[in-house]
Parts: structure tokens; C-alpha cells; sequence
């Protein structure tokens, strides 16, 4: 991925994902940052292990002929280890006000499942070798998340994990622990 994803990042940290393309009129889309946005809600893939993990963060808005003919995600960030079965991270963001999350659940993995199908029939994936996340985000509604847990079939999330090893889930926030694994936070009630 590193190779045909050329203008991607290898972070060591933290990354902060918001898209401005509704309070921009299109002008500006996804952006990418390892210190958080103060105009905009994002989404947080935080790093909470002091070992040396890195990670390709990739925006294929940046990439307009790889995603030409499909319904994409925003962006994926894939673990970069040659030990075990490495973590693969989806990301959808969804800003929407929160009586509108559970609309966006089907298209949101609809487009992820796109993007991962695309990668592996270019062959920079392996899906066999993989820890697959697909995480929809709705920026601006951590009030409400974990969302996905209401809006996602705990059946439908359990088949897809089974039938494709596919972990779905709706959160704001991703926690990186080692190469292989991501943990949703801990939500206090």
C-alpha cells in the first residue's frame, strides 16, 4: 500500500480526521492531522501504548483514479509490522445531527466494504492476514456514542465478524494498543 499510496503518511502518534466539505461548500474535503482540529469535530485514533507502532494513514481523496467507479470511505490507516496479523482501519465519517446516525449505518458500511473489496483485488491487501475494522464516525456526537451499539445489530455485527472477519463498529474514537489490535474506548455511563 505504501508504494501505490505515495503521498500517504507514516505516523508514530496520534491522528485527527475531520472533513469540512459541507461547512466549506466542497471547497475543502478530508483532512488529516496529528494534533487535533479546534474549528471542526473529528475523529481520533489515539495511540495508547508507549511502544513503537507505526501505521500508513492514507486519504483517498488525495487518490481520485483509485476511487473512481466506487463508493468509498474517507480513509484507511493499515498497521505497518511483519509480526502476526497486522490491524486494517476503515474509517466513514458521517456529520449528521443525531436522530440521523442509524440512516448513514448500511451506506457507511457499504462504502468501506467497497474500498477494502477494491484493495484486494489490486492485490494490497490481505484480507487473510488482516485485523479488519470498519468504524463509521459521526463527529460531533460523542454524547451519543457508542452509537453504533444502537444502531447496529449485535447479529448482523457477529455474522459479519464470523462470515468476513469484519469488525464493525459506530465510535469517535479508535485506541491503537499494539500492531495487531484497536479497542474501542470505554464508554462511562
Amino acid at each position: 500500500m505504501e508504494k501505490y499510496f505515495k503521498n500517504s503518511k507514516v505516523l508514530h502518534g496520534d491522528c485527527f480526521v475531520a472533513d469540512y466539505t459541507n461547512e466549506s461548500n466542497s471547497k475543502r474535503g478530508v483532512v488529516m492531522s496529528d494534533v487535533p482540529f479546534e474549528d471542526i469535530e473529528f475523529f481520533h485514533l489515539k495511540k495508547i501504548s508507549n511502544s513503537n507502532i507505526t501505521y500508513l494513514a492514507v486519504n483517498f481523496e488525495e487518490y481520485p483514479a483509485f476511487i473512481k467507479g466506487i463508493q468509498n470511505c474517507e480513509c484507511v490507516f493499515n498497521a505497518l509490522t511483519e509480526r502476526g496479523r497486522s490491524w486494517i482501519l476503515f474509517l466513514e465519517l458521517k456529520y449528521c445531527n443525531p436522530d440521523n446516525i442509524d440512516d448513514y449505518v448500511f451506506k457507511a458500511y457499504s462504502q468501506m466494504r467497497a474500498t477494502l473489496g477494491k484493495l484486494a483485488v489490486m492485490r494490497l491487501v490481505d484480507t487473510a492476514a488482516k485485523n479488519i475494522y470498519f468504524v463509521y464516525a459521526s463527529p460531533g456526537n460523542s454524547g451519543k456514542a457508542p452509537f453504533g451499539a444502537s444502531v447496529i445489530d449485535q447479529n448482523m455485527v457477529l455474522q459479519k465478524y464470523k462470515e468476513e472477519g469484519i469488525q464493525m463498529l459506530g465510535v469517535n474514537q479508535m485506541l491503537i494498543a499494539t500492531p495487531q489490535y484497536l479497542f474501542q474506548p470505554k464508554v462511562v455511563v
